[in-house]
Parts: C-alpha cells; sequence; structure tokens
C-alpha cells in the first residue's frame, strides 16, 4: 500500500475488551451524509472512526474514540480543488480547511489551514499509518504535534513533482505559516518557514530531508527542526526510517525510528518499529528506546483492527515498560 510523502490530509478497541460506546448525534448525522453526496465530484466526502485501548503509561484515556474524523474534499472548477476535516472527538476540531490551485504536476499553489511539509510520518494520514500510534519522536518534536495542533499551521504552500519519464523524480514543497491555527490555536505563537525535499533515487528508493525555523517568537525560544528519512517500497513490504533534530532556545533534543511492514496476505500485514527519544542532548540519562511488534487486520476497504505489543527502555535508570495498544477503525 503506498504512503504519500506530501499531505493532501490513530487507534481501535481491543478484541478482549466489551464497552458501549455512545455515538454524539452530531457524529451520527455526519456518518449519514456520505449517502447524498458521494455521487458528485464537486462534494466527496469520507472520514474514520478509530477507537483505541492501551496500557501505555501516561495516556489519560487508555479505552477511548480516538479519532472521528469527517473529510469533505472536491473540485469545484477545473484545476481548483478544496479540502475541510473536522473531528469531532478531538482539538482543535477543525483540521483543515484548504484551497489548491493546480498549475501543472510540477507547481500547485495551496492556501489555508494544512499539515506543515515536515516528517513523512506526520504527514500520513492516521488510517493510512502502518503501527497504531505514531513514533514518540514524531509526535514530540514534528512541528505542530509539539504543540497539540495535529501537525497543522495556518499558511501558503507551493508543492509538486518534477518527472523523469512517467515516473517521478524529485518532490517538493515549501511554505510560509502563521503559527495559529483557525481554533484552539496555541497561546504562544510560531511564525515560520518549513520546506521538504524528496527524491527518488530508485525506483523503489526515496531519500530526503526536511527543514522548518520560526522567524518570530518568544525571546530565546526561536525553533529550528530538520529532519532526514528514506523509504523503500517494493509492493507489500514498506520500510521507512527518520531522525529528527530539534533546538527549542537553548534546548537540543533528537529521536527517529525504523518501521518495517509487510502485507504478507489480503488480510494480514505484520510490522515492527523501534524508535528512540533523547529529551536533552546536553544531560545524561534523558534517552528512552522502544521495541513494538504487531499486526493489522483488514476486512474489505473499511475496516482495520490492529494490535501492537513491545517494551520500552524508560529514562534513567527505571528500566523497561511494557507496551501494548490495540485498535478497530471504522472507514466510509
Amino acid at each position: 500500500m503506498p504512503r504519500p510523502h506530501f499531505p493532501g490530509g490513530a487507534t481501535p478497541v481491543g478484541a478482549v475488551t466489551l464497552v458501549e460506546v455512545r455515538v454524539p448525534k452530531p457524529l451520527a448525522l455526519a456518518l449519514l451524509v456520505p449517502v447524498c453526496l458521494r455521487a458528485q465530484d464537486i462534494f466527496r466526502i469520507h472520514g474514520y472512526v478509530q477507537g483505541r485501548f492501551t496500557n501505555q503509561e501516561g495516556t489519560p484515556d487508555r479505552l477511548e474514540i480516538r479519532r472521528a474524523r469527517v473529510i469533505l474534499s472536491g473540485d469545484p472548477v477545473s484545476k481548483l480543488s478544496y479540502t475541510v476535516q473536522v473531528d469531532f472527538v478531538k482539538q482543535p476540531y477543525l483540521m483543515d480547511v484548504a484551497l489548491t490551485w493546480k498549475f501543472s504536476r510540477s507547481l500547485r499553489l495551496t492556501a489555508g489551514q494544512f499539515k506543515i511539509p515536515f516528517s513523512a510520518e506526520s504527514l500520513i494520514s492516521d488510517n493510512l499509518n502502518i503501527p497504531i500510534a505514531r513514533s514518540r519522536a514524531v509526535n514530540g518534536l514534528s512541528p505542530g504535534r509539539d504543540i497539540g495542533v495535529q501537525g497543522r499551521d495556518v499558511g501558503v504552500q507551493v508543492a509538486g513533482s518534477l518527472y523523469q519519464g512517467k515516473e517521478p523524480l524529485v518532490e517538493y514543497a515549501a511554505g510560509v505559516f502563521r503559527g495559529q491555527t483557525l481554533v484552539d490555536a496555541p497561546t504562544v505563537h510560531y511564525p515560520a518557514a518549513a520546506g521538504r525535499l524528496m527524491v527518488h533515487a530508485l525506483s523503489k528508493l526515496t531519500v530526503g530531508g526536511d527543514w522548518y525555523a520560526s522567524f518570530s517568537a518568544p525571546a530565546a525560544k526561536e525553533k529550528r527542526r530538520y529532519e532526514a528519512e528514506a523509504s523503500y517500497d517494493d509492493g507489500p513490504i514498506h520500510v521507512r526510517a527518520e531522525q529528527i533534530f530539534a533546538r527549542d532556545g537553548t534546548l537540543e533534543r533528537r529521536g527517529g525510528y525504523v518501521l518495517s511492514g509487510w502485507r504478507v496476505m489480503r488480510h494480514w500485514e505484520p510490522l515492527a518499529r523501534a524508535d528512540w527519544l533523547t529529551t536533552n542532548i546536553r544531560k545524561a540519562n534523558t534517552t528512552s528506546i522502544a521495541y513494538i511488534a504487531g499486526v493489522n487486520f483488514y476486512w474489505g476497504k473499511h475496516v482495520k483492527a490492529g494490535a501492537n505489543s513491545g517494551v520500552q527502555h524508560d529514562q534513567g535508570r527505571k528500566g523497561f515498560s511494557s507496551v501494548f495498544l490495540s485498535q478497530i477503525m471504522l472507514g466510509f
């Protein structure tokens, strides 16, 4: 299953747990709307609901409806498209509100609120991510995720692909962002610029990197982010690795992960991941590493269930702790 490098644009109730879930009326209404709108190109609507159970320490709700997304998109006129995404159970509930004008396949302009072009795992939609949860490095260091706005910002971006024959050779994105989401904006704002460049070195191998730099921030709190990544896709086999370097004022952090997944059969996809995070590179005992393995089960195009289990070596002398997550995701 291909994973996109750029935004266009989590986790289920364990099989061993029975729970009564009361769906809010607005969500129930949203799930019925697609029947009316699916047939028109000007209105395309889809989404997913994700329930998750975890035993991970520090998680406030171990059994929860993690996401309830509804995504409306369309092409009202030639070359112009729009995307609106809302989440009924998270903040900010207004995820994406963006317009894109496609001049050509090598140049398109996007304006509004959308994902900052940084980190493959941050950019990929939750329902397409192989593990149940993103790595700690991406959640803690990727811009927009480190301050709790789901990797989003309001701004303007140019992006596109340069081709060699029929195959893309280079993909790029660069944008300027105001540092404030349209709703539930964080108290501290970081107007910034960001860029992303990916090169298809071989037919199945992609390498590249990202950068992010604030140009107006509170004193001694400027943000800098740098990331290097590589991925290999060969049919059902997917391998990806990222390393992020972060600086907030004088605080320097870093982290990354290595992930592999293999769709061995139509329904089954085993996976494994190692991720690491250093919360202060100038202090000792600030690095932790976690290992997980798991499996996803796909039933048609609209049901995905999975379980991830492993261990985490906590910072300092705390030793190892167990990690377990399970999910079920229903899409429409």
